[in-house]
């Protein structure tokens, strides 16, 4: 399939794990020069050295915590723009706040909560935005969570601020897409990732069962049968990112094996 996406460059946050290791990988693999953002240096520059060897794209790997704003531009984007000369494609991934409820939160949960889900996210669109509005054409893909559609009890800051990142996408889809820049969610469901394994620790230490147990029973109650693989939710955002994607814009879109049950 055609993409339309080589000599693009992508600029994708939380990348050494998971879902964003999952989207650099397939972006590399549909001809996109990758630069991959993240906190850990051994497990970013594993993922750069594996996307090396798999693909034929260039790739900048980018030490750095998103969640500390105040050096986005200097720490990230500019570096980007100094590799590449250019940016087209931002995805938007980073990991999920504390879980709990209302009253298990204290008020540095929150600011740091606010920090890493939604304020690095406006700072991120404050510094790359402009690049693409001068190239007029550009994607923008959000990771979000299945929590923007249907609150969860035990995931208060993502339901708050994930819910943010979608709205603030909703508000500008119609500015940006007057320079053919495109900006969606995507809402993951069931993924066997740090922060899918982090969750079934936390509910096997407040029902006292194993993290074994919790993993088998969660895989048992899903209509698919089984976790899905980082490389797939790639697929969607590829996809996205896509000239086949061209006039899809200011949505929601969950990739959730059918667990969902919301109508929108």
């Amino acid at each position: 399939m055609k993409y339309g996406l080589d000599g693009k460059v992508a600029l994708i946050g939380g990348a050494s794990k998971g879902l964003g290791r999952g989207c650099a990988i397939q972006l590399a693999r549909a001809g996109v020069d990758v630069a991959i953002c993240a906190r850990n240096p051994q497990a970013l520059h594993a993922t750069a050295e594996f996307i090396k060897s798999e693909t034929n794209s260039n790739v900048l790997p980018i030490e750095y915590d998103l969640s500390n704003v105040s050096g986005i531009k200097e720490n990230v984007v500019d570096k980007v723009i100094s590799k590449y000369r250019r940016i087209d494609i931002l995805v938007v991934n980073s990991g999920g706040p504390k879980p709990g409820a209302f009253f298990d939160l204290t008020e540095d949960d929150w600011r740091k909560a606010f920090d890493s889900v939604l304020f690095y996210v406006i700072e991120l669109y404050k510094w790359v935005i402009p690049h693409l509005k001068h190239q007029k054409w550009g994607r923008i893909i959000n990771t979000t969570s299945l929590s923007v559609k249907e609150p969860a009890e035990s995931l208060l800051l993502s339901n708050v601020f994930r819910s943010g990142v979608v709205s603030l996408a909703k508000s500008i889809s119609k500015e940006l897409i007057k320079d053919n820049i495109t900006i969606n969610n995507v809402c993951p469901g069931a993924f066997k990732t740090d922060r899918a394994l982090e969750l079934m620790s936390d509910n096997a230490r407040k029902t006292g069962v194993s993290v074994e147990e919790i993993e088998e029973k969660s895989v048992a109650g899903l209509p698919l049968g089984r976790f899905q693989t980082p490389e797939e939710y790639g697929d969607l955002v590829v996809f996205l990112a896509s000239e086949l994607a061209r006039g899809i814009t200011g949505t929601t879109i969950q990739i959730d094996g059918g667990i969902s049950n919301s109508l929108l």
